[in-house]
């Protein structure tokens, strides 16, 4: 076995604590608190495994249910040791302050979206972060190992899209607009055009392109919310 690990618990993470922002949209690699996993835990962190695309549908709606794993505070494994075994289990060192957890993948499940929404998110893993945690779970699952960068290839449209999504938000919602309603105008924005800028975010030559246009889409958008008369 010859798995990625970290030099620096920061690598793996890119938001922990009072850094994450509610705007964030459910992605993989979401750690959270208070979770239940029918037949698995009453309560407890869990972390995200599935896919974006998996529980998101149309009009960016949730999916009822989303597919987690138990994390729990572990014992110190050293990060060469990450590399050779462990493999029913992916780091998350320092999680809450200094110290040793990790998700574990024998101890998953489906929780609601729903309860996953109204409780306390703890860390959002790193684009890094979460290659690594699926390196391991398909590892756990198949003992294929296949390196971080070849996922990184297959997934980096979609971090790129979730970050343009938690921009949009942030700027919708200093307008009053509902995050419901500011990911439904995303979706079909990015869904508009032939190709659709969806399509172009899979060609990284045409990302900063696709940033360029969302960036100055969202205040116009914003904007004409302000200016459209409702029913107060």
């Amino acid at each position: 076995m010859n798995l990625d690990t970290f030099d620096d618990p920061s690598q793996i993470y890119t938001a922990r604590g009072d850094e994450v922002r509610s705007a964030r949209p459910l992605f993989t690699g979401d750690v959270f608190r208070n979770v239940v996993i029918p037949g698995t835990q009453d309560s407890g962190l869990a972390i995200i495994l599935a896919h974006p695309c998996s529980f998101r549908g149309a009009a960016g709606r949730l999916s009822e249910k989303v597919a987690v794993c138990s994390v729990r505070e572990t014992g110190r494994v050293g990060n060469d040791a990450w590399r050779m075994g462990f493999l029913n289990r992916m780091p998350l060192p320092d999680l809450e302050g200094e110290g040793h957890w990790a998700a574990f993948f024998d101890e998953l499940g489906r929780t609601t979206t729903e309860s996953l929404l109204a409780t306390e998110r703890l860390a959002c893993l790193s684009d890094f972060g979460i290659n690594i945690l699926q390196q391991r779970l398909t590892c756990h699952l198949t003992r294929a190992q296949i390196p971080t960068r070849t996922f990184n290839v297959a997934f980096s449209n979609t971090y790129e899209e979730a970050e343009l999504l938690e921009e949009w938000i942030v700027v919708c919602a200093q307008t009053g607009m509902s995050f419901g309603i500011a990911t439904e105008k995303f979706e079909a924005f990015m869904r508009s055009g032939e190709p659709s800028l969806q399509t172009l975010l899979l060609d990284p030559q045409q990302r900063s392109h696709v940033r360029k246009v969302c960036r100055e889409k969202a205040p116009l958008l914003a904007q004409e919310y302000v200016d459209t008369p409702r029913d107060r």
